[in-house]
Protein backbone atom coordinates (compact mmCIF):
# COMPACT_ATOMS: atom_id res chain seq x y z
CA UNK A 1 0.00 0.00 0.00
CA UNK A 2 1.40 3.60 -1.08
CA UNK A 3 0.46 6.53 0.93
CA UNK A 4 1.43 10.09 -0.82
CA UNK A 5 1.87 12.34 1.89
CA UNK A 6 2.92 14.47 3.69
CA UNK A 7 4.28 17.34 0.99
CA UNK A 8 7.51 15.63 -0.61
CA UNK A 9 7.04 12.41 0.95
CA UNK A 10 5.68 8.90 0.19
CA UNK A 11 5.50 5.65 2.31
CA UNK A 12 5.40 2.14 1.34
CA UNK A 13 3.07 -0.86 3.57
CA UNK A 14 2.61 -4.52 3.26
CA UNK A 15 -0.65 -5.55 3.56
CA UNK A 16 -1.03 -9.25 4.43
CA UNK A 17 -5.00 -10.18 2.77
CA UNK A 18 -5.10 -13.55 4.57
CA UNK A 19 -4.79 -12.30 7.89
CA UNK A 20 -5.00 -7.98 7.55
CA UNK A 21 -2.23 -7.21 9.22
CA UNK A 22 -0.58 -4.10 7.69
CA UNK A 23 3.40 -3.92 7.91
CA UNK A 24 4.44 -0.39 7.64
CA UNK A 25 7.58 -0.21 5.97
CA UNK A 26 10.01 2.44 4.34
CA UNK A 27 9.50 6.17 3.95
CA UNK A 28 11.00 8.17 0.69
CA UNK A 29 11.67 11.89 0.04
CA UNK A 30 10.26 12.08 -3.01
CA UNK A 31 7.21 10.82 -5.72
CA UNK A 32 6.00 7.47 -5.91
CA UNK A 33 3.97 7.54 -9.19
CA UNK A 34 1.26 5.07 -7.83
CA UNK A 35 0.15 4.38 -11.35
CA UNK A 36 3.86 2.68 -12.63
CA UNK A 37 4.09 0.11 -9.81
CA UNK A 38 3.17 -2.94 -9.05
CA UNK A 39 3.29 -5.93 -6.76
CA UNK A 40 4.47 -9.47 -7.68
CA UNK A 41 2.34 -12.63 -8.25
CA UNK A 42 3.78 -13.90 -4.75
CA UNK A 43 3.99 -10.58 -2.92
CA UNK A 44 8.16 -10.57 -2.95
CA UNK A 45 8.97 -7.97 -5.00
CA UNK A 46 7.74 -4.42 -6.06
CA UNK A 47 8.17 -2.64 -9.39
CA UNK A 48 7.73 1.21 -8.44
CA UNK A 49 8.80 4.99 -10.76
CA UNK A 50 10.44 7.31 -8.28
CA UNK A 51 11.59 10.54 -8.75
CA UNK A 52 13.11 13.56 -6.83
CA UNK A 53 12.61 16.55 -8.62
CA UNK A 54 15.17 19.26 -8.56
CA UNK A 55 17.08 17.40 -6.22
CA UNK A 56 18.85 14.48 -8.17
CA UNK A 57 20.72 11.49 -6.73
CA UNK A 58 24.42 12.23 -7.93
CA UNK A 59 24.36 8.57 -8.78
CA UNK A 60 21.04 7.63 -10.51
CA UNK A 61 19.96 11.24 -11.34
CA UNK A 62 16.52 12.49 -10.68
CA UNK A 63 13.91 9.83 -11.71
CA UNK A 64 14.52 5.86 -11.72
CA UNK A 65 13.18 2.51 -11.76
CA UNK A 66 13.28 0.35 -8.70
CA UNK A 67 12.93 -3.08 -7.74
CA UNK A 68 12.68 -3.67 -4.57
CA UNK A 69 11.14 -5.66 -1.24
CA UNK A 70 8.62 -4.86 0.42
CA UNK A 71 7.31 -2.86 2.32
CA UNK A 72 10.98 -1.57 1.75
CA UNK A 73 12.04 0.28 -1.16
CA UNK A 74 15.72 0.13 -1.19
CA UNK A 75 16.22 -0.62 -5.11
CA UNK A 76 18.02 -4.05 -5.50
CA UNK A 77 17.45 -3.39 -9.32
CA UNK A 78 17.95 0.12 -10.53
CA UNK A 79 16.92 1.50 -14.21
CA UNK A 80 17.72 5.18 -14.88
CA UNK A 81 15.08 7.30 -16.34
CA UNK A 82 15.12 10.23 -18.27
CA UNK A 83 12.66 12.65 -16.97
CA UNK A 84 9.09 11.28 -15.16
CA UNK A 85 7.03 11.18 -18.78
CA UNK A 86 7.64 7.78 -18.47
CA UNK A 87 8.87 4.78 -16.37
CA UNK A 88 8.13 1.91 -13.98
CA UNK A 89 6.44 -1.72 -15.33
CA UNK A 90 4.30 -4.60 -14.15
CA UNK A 91 4.44 -8.34 -13.65
CA UNK A 92 3.14 -10.89 -15.64
CA UNK A 93 1.01 -13.96 -13.67
CA UNK A 94 4.21 -15.80 -14.09
CA UNK A 95 6.25 -13.46 -12.40
CA UNK A 96 8.03 -11.95 -15.00
CA UNK A 97 8.90 -8.10 -15.01
CA UNK A 98 7.52 -5.99 -18.00
CA UNK A 99 9.41 -2.67 -17.66
CA UNK A 100 7.42 0.58 -20.07
CA UNK A 101 8.23 0.60 -23.30
CA UNK A 102 10.54 3.80 -22.94
CA UNK A 103 12.88 2.39 -20.05
CA UNK A 104 16.19 0.78 -21.05
CA UNK A 105 16.63 -2.75 -20.04
CA UNK A 106 20.36 -2.46 -18.68
CA UNK A 107 20.46 -2.53 -15.37
CA UNK A 108 22.42 0.68 -13.51
CA UNK A 109 26.02 -0.65 -12.75
CA UNK A 110 26.06 -0.33 -9.35
CA UNK A 111 22.96 -2.76 -8.95
CA UNK A 112 22.19 -5.93 -9.68
CA UNK A 113 20.66 -7.71 -12.26
CA UNK A 114 17.35 -9.24 -11.08
CA UNK A 115 16.80 -12.67 -10.85
CA UNK A 116 13.77 -12.65 -13.45
CA UNK A 117 13.05 -12.77 -16.99
CA UNK A 118 12.85 -8.73 -18.08
CA UNK A 119 11.06 -7.15 -20.60
CA UNK A 120 9.10 -4.46 -22.41
CA UNK A 121 5.70 -3.70 -21.74
CA UNK A 122 4.08 -3.40 -25.72
CA UNK A 123 4.61 0.52 -26.91
CA UNK A 124 0.78 0.77 -27.09
CA UNK A 125 0.35 0.39 -23.94
CA UNK A 126 1.27 1.49 -20.25
CA UNK A 127 1.99 0.18 -16.59
CA UNK A 128 -1.18 1.15 -15.18
CA UNK A 129 -3.21 -0.32 -17.72
CA UNK A 130 -1.23 -3.27 -17.94
CA UNK A 131 -1.47 -4.43 -14.35
CA UNK A 132 -5.58 -3.87 -14.37
CA UNK A 133 -5.86 -6.18 -17.12
CA UNK A 134 -3.55 -8.52 -15.21
CA UNK A 135 -5.64 -8.44 -12.10
CA UNK A 136 -9.09 -9.05 -13.45
CA UNK A 137 -10.14 -5.62 -14.83
CA UNK A 138 -11.56 -5.49 -18.08
CA UNK A 139 -12.14 -2.45 -20.48
CA UNK A 140 -15.72 -1.32 -21.27
CA UNK A 141 -15.02 2.26 -22.72
CA UNK A 142 -12.05 3.49 -23.56
CA UNK A 143 -11.76 7.75 -22.55
CA UNK A 144 -7.96 7.71 -22.77
CA UNK A 145 -4.71 6.84 -24.95
CA UNK A 146 -3.03 4.88 -22.26
CA UNK A 147 0.60 6.40 -22.41
CA UNK A 148 -0.04 10.04 -23.50
CA UNK A 149 -3.37 9.98 -21.15
CA UNK A 150 -5.11 12.20 -24.35
CA UNK A 151 -9.04 11.54 -24.76
CA UNK A 152 -9.97 9.55 -27.77
CA UNK A 153 -12.97 8.69 -26.36
CA UNK A 154 -15.89 10.37 -24.23
CA UNK A 155 -15.18 8.62 -20.75
CA UNK A 156 -13.08 5.48 -19.69
CA UNK A 157 -14.79 2.64 -17.54
CA UNK A 158 -13.52 -0.03 -16.69
CA UNK A 159 -15.07 -3.14 -14.80
CA UNK A 160 -14.21 -6.44 -12.53
CA UNK A 161 -16.96 -8.65 -11.70
CA UNK A 162 -17.66 -10.38 -8.08
CA UNK A 163 -18.50 -14.38 -9.49
CA UNK A 164 -20.52 -15.18 -6.38
CA UNK A 165 -22.68 -12.46 -6.33
CA UNK A 166 -22.80 -10.97 -9.94
CA UNK A 167 -22.03 -7.55 -8.34
CA UNK A 168 -20.09 -5.48 -10.76
CA UNK A 169 -17.18 -2.77 -9.65
CA UNK A 170 -16.95 0.07 -11.92
CA UNK A 171 -14.18 2.90 -12.22
CA UNK A 172 -14.26 5.67 -14.57
CA UNK A 173 -10.35 6.91 -14.99
CA UNK A 174 -11.24 10.76 -14.77
CA UNK A 175 -9.53 13.75 -16.53
CA UNK A 176 -5.76 14.47 -15.57
CA UNK A 177 -5.48 17.42 -13.56
CA UNK A 178 -2.12 18.51 -13.00
CA UNK A 179 -3.27 21.13 -10.18
CA UNK A 180 -5.07 18.09 -8.13
CA UNK A 181 -4.18 18.02 -4.62
CA UNK A 182 -2.52 14.58 -4.16
CA UNK A 183 -2.60 13.10 -7.55
CA UNK A 184 -3.49 14.45 -10.71
CA UNK A 185 -4.80 10.88 -12.01
CA UNK A 186 -8.19 9.58 -10.32
CA UNK A 187 -11.07 7.83 -10.56
CA UNK A 188 -14.42 7.31 -9.10
CA UNK A 189 -16.12 4.32 -7.80
CA UNK A 190 -19.02 2.51 -8.56
CA UNK A 191 -21.14 -0.71 -7.51
CA UNK A 192 -23.82 -1.74 -9.83
CA UNK A 193 -26.17 -5.17 -8.71
CA UNK A 194 -28.94 -6.20 -10.57
CA UNK A 195 -31.01 -3.84 -9.00
CA UNK A 196 -29.38 -0.97 -8.10
CA UNK A 197 -26.54 1.16 -9.07
CA UNK A 198 -24.36 2.42 -5.18
CA UNK A 199 -21.68 5.32 -5.58
CA UNK A 200 -18.92 4.62 -3.63
CA UNK A 201 -18.48 7.89 -2.37
CA UNK A 202 -14.79 9.65 -1.10
CA UNK A 203 -12.87 5.84 -2.49
CA UNK A 204 -9.87 6.59 -3.61
CA UNK A 205 -9.41 2.86 -4.62
CA UNK A 206 -11.19 -0.32 -4.77
CA UNK A 207 -10.89 -4.06 -5.82
CA UNK A 208 -12.39 -7.55 -4.99
CA UNK A 209 -10.34 -9.28 -2.39
CA UNK A 210 -10.99 -13.30 -2.45
CA UNK A 211 -9.85 -13.93 1.53
CA UNK A 212 -13.82 -12.99 2.55
CA UNK A 213 -15.67 -15.06 4.62
CA UNK A 214 -15.97 -18.73 3.32
CA UNK A 215 -13.63 -17.74 0.33
CA UNK A 216 -16.40 -15.21 -1.38
CA UNK A 217 -14.99 -11.72 -2.36
CA UNK A 218 -15.33 -8.92 0.06
CA UNK A 219 -14.52 -4.98 -0.86
CA UNK A 220 -11.53 -3.59 -0.05
CA UNK A 221 -10.77 -0.08 -0.85
CA UNK A 222 -9.05 3.21 0.93
CA UNK A 223 -11.24 6.09 1.41
CA UNK A 224 -9.27 9.53 3.58
CA UNK A 225 -6.17 7.46 4.25
CA UNK A 226 -7.74 4.45 5.83
CA UNK A 227 -8.23 0.72 4.23
CA UNK A 228 -11.81 -0.54 4.42
CA UNK A 229 -13.60 -3.56 3.76
CA UNK A 230 -17.18 -4.42 3.48
CA UNK A 231 -19.23 -6.97 1.55
CA UNK A 232 -20.49 -7.44 -1.52
CA UNK A 233 -23.88 -7.57 -0.59
CA UNK A 234 -23.35 -5.08 2.23
CA UNK A 235 -20.85 -2.01 1.21
CA UNK A 236 -22.04 0.16 3.70
CA UNK A 237 -20.92 -2.30 6.39
CA UNK A 238 -17.87 -1.04 6.44
CA UNK A 239 -14.93 -2.65 8.62
CA UNK A 240 -11.62 -1.08 9.33
CA UNK A 241 -8.56 -2.56 8.63
CA UNK A 242 -5.77 0.16 8.96
CA UNK A 243 -5.40 3.50 9.72
CA UNK A 244 -2.79 5.26 7.83
CA UNK A 245 -2.98 8.62 8.64
CA UNK A 246 -0.93 8.78 12.12
CA UNK A 247 2.14 7.45 10.19
CA UNK A 248 4.98 10.55 10.40
CA UNK A 249 8.07 10.49 7.93
CA UNK A 250 10.60 7.98 9.66
CA UNK A 251 13.22 7.22 7.21
CA UNK A 252 15.12 4.87 8.00
CA UNK A 253 17.44 2.45 6.39
CA UNK A 254 16.20 -1.05 4.74
CA UNK A 255 17.01 -4.14 7.23
CA UNK A 256 19.75 -6.60 5.85
CA UNK A 257 17.01 -9.30 4.85
CA UNK A 258 15.76 -6.69 2.07
CA UNK A 259 19.06 -6.48 0.79
CA UNK A 260 18.75 -10.36 -0.40
CA UNK A 261 16.86 -11.59 -3.30
CA UNK A 262 13.73 -13.69 -2.24
CA UNK A 263 15.38 -17.32 -1.88
CA UNK A 264 12.44 -18.58 -4.01
CA UNK A 265 14.35 -16.39 -6.82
Amino acid sequence: MLRRGPTQWAHLSLWDRKTDVVQPGQWFRGRIYARRCDLSPGGELFVYFAAKHGRADADVGEAWTGLSRPPWLTALSLWENLGSWYGGGAFTADGDLRLDATCTLQVHPDFESPPLDVGHIGADTAPWEARLIAHGWSLEERGFHPRTHLRVGDREVWSKADPHTGTMLFQQVEDWDPNRYGDPYWSTYWLETKEDLIPLDGVEWADWDGTGDAGHPRLVFTRGGRLLAASAEDSQAETPIYDFNPLTPDPAPAPESALRWPESR
